[in-house]
């Protein structure tokens, strides 16, 4: 009998103790997302900051100029080349002040037309190419708080003869 009681006790005092922590407990939620491409067509960024934060342009006034923001893309289209155009007017704005922006990737300018930026042979395997963002040249910056959406839309086209 003495066994029981002494194997019993130190049960009964371990069951104590976790309802002690439990009062205590700290519980947290991590929200994810994923997303899956295909292995024949994507335009993905390496840095998935890059689209998934705000991107700093704030003005240096030590420079007299705004930052520009760089990123690059891994672009595929095993069938055909990949076409971009903008979703909208590329700016910055602050009431009625705006900052006109100037969208380039892969060496292109991007704008509401879409226009192929990596042809058929270079997306066959993954291709790396340049997305910068800047002030259009003959912009001015009145003083102010910016934000600004640069929506990109890009297309996987098919060969020239295959439609």
């Amino acid at each position: 009998m003495f066994k029981k009681i002494a194997i019993a006790a130190p049960l009964a005092l371990l069951a104590m103790s976790s309802t002690a922590f439990a009062a205590n407990e700290a519980s947290h939620s991590i929200s994810l997302v994923a997303t899956v491409p295909t292995t024949s067509f994507y335009v993905v960024p390496v840095d998935p900051d890059l689209v998934n934060k705000d991107q700093d342009m704030s003005y240096n006034p030590a420079t007299g100029k705004m930052t520009e923001v760089k990123g690059y893309f891994d672009v595929r289209n095993t069938d055909g080349s990949v076409h971009a155009s903008l979703n909208g007017l590329p700016m910055l704005q602050s009431g009625v002040d705006q900052i006109a922006l100037d969208v380039e990737f892969n060496g292109k300018l991007l704008t509401q037309v879409p226009q192929m930026v990596v042809g058929e042979d270079e997306s066959d395997s993954t291709y790396r190419a340049l997305l910068k963002i800047a002030p259009r040249a003959s912009s001015t910056y009145a003083p102010g708080d910016y934000t600004g959406t640069i929506a990109m839309v890009f297309d996987a086209v098919p060969p020239v003869g295959s439609r």
